[in-house]
């Protein structure tokens, strides 16, 4: 019996009562299952661990999805079982892929900061620089930044605040404010005739979105978690203490704080050049 017939054959007498979805999966799998080890010299009838092993390693490097990964394994395994090959399939080993806090986020570097902080400022309308400089001077989320009204801002000469009453974890927390950050929005207040309450408007006159806010740094080549990653890391570098950084951004976990240490991929550049 060829390959076809096995995987035919196991549907007929192990898949019965089977989701038509789940049937389809699975048969496609082992189709696939089926090719790899037809270039091995092997077939459904007489593979072993290492076979599997060794797909499962390939499907790793060619970076599949692990969801994909762990469908193909849940149909050679239902399989082996059904063919008596079970210690095929024993011991396993599934690399895992990196947690999000395993990797550096993504900040701007210094170059980028200064970039964007002149051509916000270039433009005649003071909106786009202040909301910029808000979120790198203070960390804010968006969701944040556009919930902001104005008398969540305190601005004076020798200094200034910002009062996050919309944060993501229910509580409120206050920000001391940069003084470019305090500049900015004095200079986009100036502009504005109007008695609206919330601190940034759209070109209609509202309330500024998310949305909007994304599509404006979209502009710019920058997302808005670039502007908080930076504003933390900034904060990390310099060795404020973990407590006053996560009181500051919000940050519930201690462990969130530690992943802006993890070194970025300028960093590992740099510590090879001489």
């Amino acid at each position: 019996m060829d390959n076809a017939g096995r995987i035919e054959q196991f549907i007929a007498q192990a898949m019965q009562g089977k989701a038509a979805n789940t049937v389809k999966s699975y048969r496609y799998s082992l189709e696939q299952f089926a090719a790899y080890l037809d270039g091995s010299d092997a077939d459904l009838s007489t593979y072993g661990r290492i076979d599997v092993q060794q797909y499962i390693a390939t499907m790793q490097a060619a970076k599949r999805a692990a969801s994909g990964v762990n469908r193909h394994i849940a149909a050679i395994k239902a399989y082996s079982r059904y063919a008596g090959k079970q210690a095929a399939v024993d011991c396993l080993r599934m690399t895992k892929p990196p947690k999000a806090t395993q990797l550096a986020p993504e900040w701007l570097e210094r170059n980028a900061v200064n970039d964007l902080l002149r051509r916000t400022d270039r433009k005649p309308n003071k909106r786009d620089h202040a909301l910029v400089s808000v979120l790198l001077y203070a960390g804010l989320r968006v969701s944040e930044l556009v919930a902001l009204d104005r008398t969540d801002v305190t601005l004076n000469e020798r200094g200034g605040q910002v009062v996050v009453r919309n944060s993501k974890n229910g509580s409120a927390r206050v920000i001391p404010l940069h003084s470019e950050a305090r500049k900015a929005i004095g200079d986009y207040l100036a502009q504005r005739a109007d008695d609206h309450a919330a601190l940034f408007l759209s070109s209609l006159g509202k309330r500024l979105s998310v949305r909007s806010v994304q599509a404006m740094l979209n502009v710019y080549g920058i997302n808005p978690h670039q502007l908080r990653h930076t504003f933390v890391k900034r904060l990390v570098d310099k060795g404020v203490p973990t407590a006053t950084i996560q009181a500051m951004s919000g940050h519930s976990s201690a462990d969130m704080i530690a992943w802006y240490s993890a070194p970025s991929m300028d960093d590992l550049t740099n510590a090879i050049e001489d």
